[in-house]
């Protein structure tokens, strides 16, 4: 199910909002995490039934895992084994789906043989439900955790708001926010008693914050989608002033549609009072690859960082060590992205900028923060490229063409130029959308509402004339 359907909007939103609110005026408070776990399972369900018993599965096997890691009568040989057996099978699952035909094509393309194709479909989420349990697990038995019942792991994997596109959220962040939800009190403030006010910060931030990603998704990420897939139709005829604009409408339809995403994902979690890490912070305007990467998708850099970089060694290495950890993580973090070697390439750029900005700095040398944040963010737009071609000369092609200045009128991208225009100013001169709904002032309120009806119009609009769009981040 999409957050941008009707289906959701009049349907399952008001629905869940409802069943919700009203168990807790009825203090039926412990119907909260099986409503809520029901709900994400439905949400899921809607429209990959096929899948969800993928999911399912993974649940358990984590569940059973994490219960015997947490048992204080386990042999450290014995926990050792079943963490390793754990994470086998998570990466096995995640590797199959994942990467059974990448794997199959590029050993047909070595050997000459035809290809083989087995038609394996991606589950929706699989990446982000997967990461997620790793990282449980991992704390379990690193002995910072112990393993709660099983509706309330439950809810921790499926969580709707974040479940097929992230954020990555870590059970510190929400699992104590569930346990709330069974007692008696005000969330985050601690009173004895739930009143229908206690909720109201959480529905006006809320409110604010879905409507401010749905507009960003409609007005902006899909309207540049569709100047995008016209361009890369058309990469060897394009000129260059064309595939510059092309180029930059990709990023700023990317940035529009995820970051429209994680508005709309931590918007409808505070309607069900629960807080989910924000994903972003104005990643376009970093002044070095390492800023963008702690402002781009924070809660996957948080997540690498911990459960990839530090594992392998991190800063407490060998200078040669430290280069190869950050290189090797940004790899396999291109990996994640998708079965294809355009993002293994997108990824090894961010590595081998990552170690360069590391020993650019390391010698004490810095730009200028207007230079610093200009080269950052043409080297995050070149490298788009290669994560939106369909394949590596594709993506060679419209780079080649963006190095060949000439003289010329755009002619395919032109009607692009306001909504790029548009990004721009939202990009870099307005406040981001978590300041927004965190500002403290009396017309706070007022201007959710005027948020909420603009989007409710706009969405409306859409989804009864066009077909809506998926966010990009679900194809990861």
């Amino acid at each position: 199910m999409l957050f941008v359907t009707r289906e959701f909007l009049l349907g399952f939103l008001p629905i869940v909002l409802g069943a919700f609110y009203l168990a807790s005026m009825l203090d039926f408070r412990k119907f909260l995490v099986p409503i809520l776990l029901l709900a994400s399972i439905v949400f899921y369900a809607w429209g990959n039934p096929a899948q969800t018993p993928i999911l399912i599965v993974s649940i358990l096997v984590n569940y059973a895992a994490g219960r015997a890691l947490a048992h204080p009568d386990l042999a450290p040989a014995r926990r050792k084994v079943v963490f390793v057996a754990a994470l086998l099978f998570d990466l096995g699952l995640l590797a199959f789906f994942k990467y059974t035909n990448f794997i199959l094509e590029n050993l047909a393309e070595l050997f000459g043989s035809a290809p083989l194709h087995l038609g394996i479909a991606l589950p929706l989420g699989i990446s982000f439900y997967t990461f997620t349990q790793i990282a449980f697990l991992a704390d379990i038995y690193a002995g910072g955790h112990r393993q709660r019942d099983l509706a309330s792991y439950g809810l921790f994997v499926t969580y709707f708001p974040h479940l097929v596109a992230g954020p990555i959220i870590h059970w510190r962040d929400v699992m104590p926010q569930f346990a709330r939800l069974g007692r008696k009190q005000e969330p985050g403030v601690g009173q004895t008693e739930l009143k229908a006010t206690a909720y109201a910060p959480f529905l006006v931030d809320g409110a604010c914050l879905f409507s401010i990603g749905l507009l960003k998704k409609l007005l902006i990420a899909d309207q540049l989608g569709v100047f995008v897939d016209l361009g890369y139709k058309a990469v060897p005829s394009l000129g260059f002033a064309d595939a510059w604009l092309l180029s930059l409408a990709y990023t700023f339809q990317l940035y529009f549609d995820f970051s429209g995403y994680a508005d709309m994902a931590v918007g409808v979690s505070l309607l069900l009072g629960i807080r989910i890490p924000f994903n972003f912070n104005s990643p376009y305007r970093a002044d070095s690859i390492q800023d963008f990467w702690r402002r781009w998708h924070i809660t996957l850099s948080r997540w690498l960082r911990d459960y990839l970089y530090i594992p392998l060694g991190g800063n407490r290495a060998s200078s040669a060590a430290v280069y190869r950890n950050l290189f090797v993580t940004f790899l396999l973090g291109g990996l994640w992205h998708g079965a294809a070697w355009t993002f293994v390439m997108w990824g090894a750029l961010h590595g081998a900028a990552t170690c360069i900005h590391k020993a650019w700095s390391g010698a004490g040398l810095a730009l200028p923060k207007p230079v610093a944040v200009a080269v950052t963010f043409l080297f995050v737009n070149m490298t788009w490229v290669y994560f939106r071609a369909p394949d590596i000369a594709t993506a060679h092609a419209l780079l080649r063409t963006m190095a060949s200045p000439h003289l010329g009128a755009p002619g395919l991208m032109y009607a692009a130029c306001p909504l790029l225009l548009l990004g721009a100013v939202i990009v870099w001169l307005c406040p981001n959308s978590q300041t927004i709904a965190a500002m403290q002032w009396n017309g706070r309120i007022a201007l959710s509402g005027a948020f909420a009806g603009a989007a409710s119009i706009v969405a409306l609009i859409a989804t009864n004339t066009s077909m809506s769009s998926p966010f990009i981040y679900f194809n990861f």
